[in-house]
């Protein structure tokens, strides 16, 4: 929160304190089935959380009831208030995989997650939806959604997105999911956002490390996107500054 003096005009001025919200970022982990997988996006998260303790508010969630409630969650935020937004999943250049009903206590089984279907996942698109959704043994159509499906209005002019699972901008092509959430982003109005994601596979062990409390996914080879336009494939690691993304979206 911030404090803004307004003086009166009057001989005796009062100082009045007016509530300026700022801008939040959210970050939202989990959705695996395996225990082991929860908790290297938890304490990766908590790594970025770290980066911006001195920056915005953060709101964290731990993504326990599928993609549902990460749709939930950026649709019932205020209009143009999300700064960035950076996710903890699974994923391919199709989707974001998650399952509901996961904890941070225990894994659950395939065999669980399908006789009880729990798959709930984001999609690139509706054909993509069909087909996969449906290999997956999806049955529930209330649980598959689609990048559309998310508020794009909710986010700030230049917000980034930044997704911390495997493969959503392989190899940096135009149409992986990463690409093509951007354009969704640019469509929505916000012209100088951008959307990071890894052209490959995703670990956690960044340095090589062993000790979880130093997971981190941001490393290896990561693309940048603007309205499906790959800006710039980078090998930077750690948080990719706001200087450097203003400069590649050319001031």
């Amino acid at each position: 929160m911030a404090d803004v003096h307004r003086g009166q005009t009057t001989q005796n001025a009062t100082i009045q304190k007016v509530k300026v919200k700022l801008p939040i970022r959210l970050v939202i982990y989990g959705g695996a089935r395996s225990l082991g997988d929860n908790g290297a996006f938890m304490n990766a998260s908590k790594n970025v959380i770290s980066d911006y303790k001195n920056d915005l508010p953060v709101k964290s969630f731990f993504l326990s009831q599928g993609m549902k409630q990460l749709v939930k969650i950026v649709n019932e935020q205020e209009s143009n208030s999300i700064q960035s937004l950076d996710i903890f999943c699974h994923g391919s250049d199709v989707a974001l995989y998650a399952v509901m009903g996961v904890s941070l206590k225990k894994s659950m089984t395939y065999e669980y997650a399908q006789k009880n279907n729990l798959v709930s996942c984001l999609y690139i698109n509706k054909a993509r939806r069909f087909k996969e959704y449906s290999l997956m043994g999806g049955e529930n159509w209330s649980n598959a959604f689609v990048i559309p499906d998310l508020k794009f209005s909710n986010f700030t002019n230049e917000s980034k997105i930044e997704i911390h699972g495997c493969n959503t901008a392989f190899d940096g092509d135009s149409d992986t999911f990463s690409s093509v959430l951007s354009e969704a982003l640019y469509q929505a109005g916000k012209k100088k956002s951008i959307v990071i994601g890894h052209t490959d596979f995703a670990s956690p062990n960044r340095g090589g490390t062993k000790d979880i409390a130093k997971q981190d996914y941001r490393h290896g080879e990561r693309a940048i996107f603007n309205n499906g336009r790959l800006l710039q494939k980078t090998r930077k690691e750690g948080r990719i500054s706001a200087t450097y993304i203003k400069q590649l979206l050319g001031g």
